[in-house]
């Protein structure tokens, strides 16, 4: 009975490793069956080594590759981010580029204008920018005096000046072709205008002219004593030294000078003579 539940008991046992077996080789025929469904496709697709030893070792080969990959991806990748850092870098240098292009223009402007060793171009410059200002206020006082004639800088030198004919459809000419009046209304404008350019620092109430009316006809005297009467009245002293007659009628206040006998020799009138006293011991 013992030997008959042993061998009951390995059969029981051969049954179950007998179906487990069965399950098995269902399994390996199904694997079996899906690798020759993929081999067959692997072999459309071109690959006809199947030996387990190539492949191993082509799979140590393509292991070794994405080894090799993987470090190249490594390098790029720090590649790149050098590349951002060096875009970075270059942006911000880049700007201060632009910044100091835009200073070096400015600069470049400048020594344009008045840049010279010997500061000729910076003197002209300067002269230009109170000459300009003093054709502003020499126009200002033309306005006054005889609304005929402006003055203006020439075009091809700042330093030289032209006048404008308002009566000629605005003409610009050479002072040098004024006539004797026209100089002499131009030059009182200027000399006007130069002792305003000052006024800021110096007050100038006296203005003093010495000859000059001989030159002028009966018209262009009467313009010119008009306006000193008129920078007269706006509180100015006005000195005129000549010898026109005509000036004696238009100048209440006069001092004269007459001419002795000798060479050099003048007298004034008893109100103005000065004589110093004698020293006696």
């Amino acid at each position: 009975s013992d030997k008959k539940q042993q061998l009951s008991k390995l059969a029981d046992e051969l049954r179950d490793s007998k179906k487990q077996a069965q399950v098995l080789l269902a399994q390996a025929e199904k694997v079996t069956l899906e690798l020759h469904e993929q081999k067959a496709k692997l072999s459309e697709t071109g690959t006809g080594d199947f030996d387990e030893q190539s492949i191993s070792m082509n799979l140590i080969k393509l292991s070794d590759q994405l080894k090799q990959c993987q470090q190249k991806m490594g390098q790029f990748g720090q590649q790149i981010s050098h590349d951002k850092t060096n875009k970075s870098q270059q942006k911000n240098l880049l700007e201060k580029i632009k910044q100091a292009q835009i200073s070096l223009d400015d600069l470049s402007h400048l020594n344009a204008l008045i840049g010279s060793a010997d500061g000729a171009k910076f003197r002209k410059f300067a002269q230009g920018l109170t000459l300009a200002n003093l054709v502003h206020l020499a126009n200002a006082q033309l306005d006054r005096l005889f609304g005929r004639y402006q003055l203006q800088c020439q075009q091809s030198d700042t330093l030289a000046l032209e006048v404008v004919d308002t009566w000629q459809g605005d003409t610009a000419r050479d002072i040098k072709t004024l006539s004797g009046g026209e100089s002499f209304l131009i030059s009182l404008a200027l000399a006007l205008a130069l002792s305003d350019l000052v006024s800021n620092k110096t007050s100038i109430d006296s203005l003093f002219l010495d000859e000059g009316f001989g030159t002028l006809d009966n018209n262009t005297l009467e313009v010119a004593l008009d306006a000193l009467d008129n920078l007269n009245a706006s509180g100015k002293m006005i000195g005129v030294i000549s010898h026109v007659e005509a000036l004696k009628e238009r100048i209440g206040v006069q001092i004269k000078v007459r001419k002795l006998s000798g060479l050099g020799v003048s007298s004034l009138d008893k109100q103005y003579e000065f004589h110093a006293e004698t020293i006696t011991e």
